[in-house]
């Protein structure tokens, strides 16, 4: 949805085009739970393409700092949050892991070997944590 809103801007000629680097937005609340999808796609516009083996990661943070999320689809975080190997991933984000200080968060989506040590594909782009409107009800 946000890639198809900024092809419009910059059809239109609100953005140039040379200044768009985000492709993924996510809006979430402090300590809930929901699930949201990522699709990768490569500079034709074309859904990257995942293989046999490889893994998907997200990582999201602030430069400098400890990351709040650093997820693979090879296995759940701790408190069960899921990424899946496919194109669009669904990255499931469980409560536990939605307990940062709310504000804007840099997001990176990667595709990579199955030894996760070579990045295949990369997207950036932003979470943005809000706090929740009842507090710490669960």
């Amino acid at each position: 949805m946000v890639r198809d809103v900024v092809r419009r801007l910059v059809r239109v000629g609100v953005y140039p085009r040379e200044e768009l680097t985000v492709s993924i937005f996510i809006s979430h609340y402090r300590r809930r739970t929901a699930s949201y999808e990522i699709t990768m796609a490569d500079v034709n516009g074309d859904a990257v393409t995942i293989a046999s083996g490889d893994a998907v990661r997200v990582k999201i943070g602030r430069n400098g700092e400890t990351p709040i999320l650093d997820l693979s689809s090879a296995a759940a975080s701790a408190n069960g949050s899921t990424l899946t190997a496919a194109n669009p991933a669904t990255l499931y984000l469980v409560q536990g892991d939605a307990t940062a200080t709310p504000g804007a968060y840099d997001l990176e989506a990667a595709v990579v070997d199955a030894s996760e040590s070579k990045i295949k594909h990369a997207e950036t782009g932003v979470f943005v944590l809000h706090e929740t409107p009842l507090g710490g009800v669960s």
